[in-house]
């Protein structure tokens, strides 16, 4: 009986404080990394991927991700694929449901505007959609900092 009534007050105890614990988990727009774990092509299966980030550093973009998709125009003399550090513009920060913060943005090279919308959660989840001009959308998932 006494380990019953331990496990009961257990029980009820540690979910109230992981609640507390993920309602003061705010994200700050202004500096924050998104560790990647999944891309989520359009065209392809998801995949786990590992070693690859997006950081928003002020009015900066750092981006180190994969990219699976149909380009539908050539990118002459640009290699580097999305990995970049451009800085942002038209950059938006709106409260979502369930405690989720979205903030967009877009960044441009000499040949392609990429339009990013990244979701993050108050529990450390994040999402990345990220459309590309004259190539496939894709998606991102993984953990912020």
């Amino acid at each position: 009986m006494r380990h019953t009534a331990s496990a009961l007050l257990f029980a009820i105890i540690m979910p109230s404080m992981a609640m507390a614990q993920q309602d003061t988990l705010k994200a700050d727009p202004e500096n924050i990394c998104i560790e990647v774990n999944y891309m989520m092509p359009q065209r392809y299966s998801t995949r786990a991927v590992t070693d690859f980030s997006l950081c928003l550093k002020g009015d900066t973009v750092i981006s180190h991700l994969p990219y699976m998709g149909q380009a539908y125009r050539p990118t002459y003399g640009n290699t580097d694929g999305l990995n970049f550090k451009l800085p942002v513009a038209d950059k938006s920060v709106k409260p979502g449901k369930r405690g989720k913060t979205i903030i967009r943005f877009t960044c441009k090279n000499s040949t392609t505007t990429y339009d990013f919308r990244l979701e993050v959660y108050p529990d450390g989840g994040a999402y990345i959609n990220l459309s590309p001009s004259y190539a496939d959308r894709i998606g991102y998932k993984g953990e912020w900092r």
